[in-house]
Formats: structure tokens, C-alpha cells, sequence
């Protein structure tokens, strides 16, 4: 024991001494915006919370993004869905007149009904309208939507309407009446042949018109069990305003080429006879999805760790949870589809059943942009 205090000393005694270094104070801390320290500003968190739900509706997102998969399933081969700007609460679908109308007339082709859900549809639209109300609609997701906004577009390419073609004897009377079309708008059939002119442009725009009243009115029948009265609808005509305005940026006359879809006549373009719906789900905004949140018994530290739980909760299901990585929030202006106004593009038939005017500008910048 002596020798090895021996060598203890001999070690230290080799080493230089440093001066102990100034006694420092501790950094004053800043009161934390949270409020009190004692049992937490509850208040404040809760506050927080309720933030964090309004802009997260995280049940209508998710039955969203369901909807639109299951639509996309069950009608790859007439039609197309996306969301809009990353909104899941904001649809785009559009469909090929070809295959959802009789050739030159507004109505559904008379082989019959589509599968869907399990059982059939009259058209792609009803079903379309059927899988909205069943995901979106439905009983237990009818606390968290306040409506739905729907606005069909019709449009059609630049060849004539054959002299023979049904909707000049049955120019839709029932939609325009239904939709209630201001009586300068309206039409009836045409007492004498129209002149060319006349059935490449203003039948044809009344055409498309058609087509899009049809449409919203199947695809609102759909889930008219569900949605009730809490739906915005209009109709829009657009012509060949889609059509043009893609020649005005490519080379050629149609997206498809002649040699694929065979078609050479004059003014055909298969890509430009298409409807669009644009629907937008009004998912409510607010302290209703409180409820979903629901802190453990055994969590302890009482109201403000329970707060706090519940804050946190939410923050993970605007990252991860039942909503898509990454997603935040619905981020479609409210002004998307309805109240936005403006003057309709020339050429253009519209009808707004709702008690909102349709943002003319804002939809037809969905409408021409790229899917």
C-alpha cells in the first residue's frame, strides 16, 4: 500500500497546476410561451390543438384518398382521376365522350350499365357518385363534410353534327329546364336542317353543354341518398375552347395521331370529346375531430399532460397517421370552383344551380392545363 502511494504522488508531482477557472452564472431563462410552469397553460395548448384539427380533417382526407383509389379501380377503362394540387379533398375526373355517350348525342350509350360496387350503374358518373357517397357521404363521416361542390365541363372537337344526329331532334329540354337555364339560353329543336356552319359550332357548344348537365346530374344521383341538399352544381359548355387552345401549343391537330385513333376526317379529334367534373369536398373545419383524440388512462400529470398528448396526436396525423407522408392539409382555395366570379370565356354555355356564381377563371385554368 506504501509503494503504490509512493507512485501516486510521483505521478502527480510531474504534472503542471492550473488556476481554477471564474465561477459563471447561469443563463436567465426566457418564460416559455406555453404560459405557466406550475401545471401548464393548458388553455394555450388546447388552442394549439384546435389549430392543428381545423386545418387537418383528418378523417375526410382519408376517406378521400380511398374514393379516389376505388374509382380509379373500377373504371380504368372509361375514365381518369387525380387529385388536384395535392389536395385529396379536390378531384379531377375525366372521361372519353366516346366511350360514356352515344356518338353525336348527349345521352349514355344504350348497351347498358357499367359494373360498380358490387352491383351496376347506369353510367360511369352515377358510379362515380356512388363510391363519393359511400367513402366521403357516408354515416359516419357525414359529421365532418359540410357539401360538396361539383362543376362538369362538356367539350367537343371541330367536326359537324351529322344532319342525322339524335340530339338535334332531342336537344336535352329536360336539363335545361331542370338546371334552369335562363330563357335566352334555351333551345329547342331546330324547325329546318342547321346550316353547317352551325352544327360544327353552336350545336356542337349547345352539345357539350348537354353532355356536362348530364353528367353532373348522374354523378349528384349517384349519391343523392347521402348527400341530400348540401351540394353546389353547375354545367358548363366549353365547345372546342379545349381543343383550340391545345393547338396553340403543339404541332399536329389532335394529341393522338391520325394513324393511331383513325380518324382523318375534318375537325375529328377523339382527345378533345371529354367530359371533366371538378368535385370538391367541404370538409369541415374545426373542433369536431377533437373527439377523435383520446389520451390513455394511465397517463399521468393530469388536464396539461392530457393537452399535450392530444396536441401531439394531431401533429402526427398531419405527418404520417391515417393521412398520406408528408401531407399537411387541404390547401384549395375556397374560391376554387364556386364564388370566385369573372366574365365566361367567349363561347362558353354556363349554368350555375348553386346559389354562387362559378370561378369561370379559375376553372378553366384546370381545365387547360395538363392532367
Amino acid at each position: 500500500m506504501r509503494w503504490a502511494l509512493l507512485l501516486v504522488l510521483a505521478v502527480t508531482g510531474c504534472r503542471a497546476t492550473y488556476p481554477a477557472p471564474e465561477s459563471r452564472s447561469a443563463a436567465r431563462l426566457s418564460p416559455t410561451r406555453w404560459g405557466r410552469t406550475d401545471d401548464g397553460d393548458v388553455e394555450t395548448i388546447r388552442r394549439a390543438e384546435r389549430q392543428c384539427i381545423a386545418g387537418l380533417s383528418p378523417r375526410a382526407v382519408s376517406a378521400a384518398f380511398q374514393a379516389v383509389d376505388e374509382v380509379a379501380d373500377a373504371l380504368v377503362d372509361l375514365c381518369q382521376i387525380a387529385i388536384v394540387d395535392d389536395d385529396p379533398l379536390v378531384w379531377h375526373v375525366w372521361c372519353g365522350s366516346d366511350a360514356t355517350f352515344r356518338s353525336g348525342h348527349y345521352l349514355g350509350p344504350s348497351e347498358g350499365s357499367v359494373q360498380c360496387d358490387g352491383a351496376e350503374a347506369s353510367t360511369a358518373f352515377e358510379c362515380i357518385g356512388r363510391i363519393l357517397a359511400r367513402h366521403v357521404l357516408g354515416r359516419t363521416m357525414s359529421q365532418h363534410v359540410q357539401g360538396v361542390e361539383i362543376v362538369s365541363l362538356g367539350s367537343v372537337d371541330q367536326q359537324r353534327l351529322s344532319t342525322e344526329s339524335e340530339f338535334l331532334a332531342d336537344p336535352c329540354a329536360d336539363l335545361q329546364s331542370e338546371l334552369a337555364l335562363p330563357e335566352p339560353q334555351r333551345w329547342s329543336a331546330p324547325e329546318e336542317t342547321p346550316s353547317d356552319d352551325e352544327r360544327a359550332g353552336l350545336w356542337n357548344r349547345r352539345l357539350s353543354w348537354c353532355r356536362a348537365a348530364f353528367s353532373a346530374r348522374e354523378l349528384q344521383r349517384g349519391m343523392a341518398s347521402a348527400v341530400g341538399g348540401r351540394y353546389d352544381l353547375a354545367a358548363i359548355g366549353a365547345g372546342d375552347d379545349w381543343l383550340r387552345d391545345w393547338r396553340r401549343d403543339h404541332r399536329g391537330s389532335c394529341p393522338t395521331a391520325a394513324s393511331v385513333s383513325g380518324e382523318r376526317g375534318r375537325g375529328q379529334c377523339r382527345d378533345a370529346r371529354r367530359v371533366d367534373l371538378f368535385v370538391r369536398i367541404r370538409a369541415e373545419q374545426g373542433s369536431a375531430a377533437a373527439a377523435e383524440c383520446d389520451p390513455p388512462d394511465t397517463l399521468s400529470g393530469g388536464e396539461p399532460a392530457q393537452a399535450l398528448y392530444c396536441y401531439s396526436d394531431c401533429q402526427a396525423r398531419a405527418a404520417t397517421g391515417r393521412n398520406p407522408q408528408g401531407f399537411s392539409a387541404p390547401r384549395a382555395r375556397p374560391d376554387l370552383l364556386f364564388g370566385g366570379g369573372g366574365e365566361a370565356p367567349s363561347g362558353w354555355i354556363v349554368r350555375s344551380a348553386a346559389d354562387r356564381g362559378v370561378s369561370t377563371e379559375s376553372v378553366r385554368r384546370l381545365l387547360l392545363r395538363d392532367p
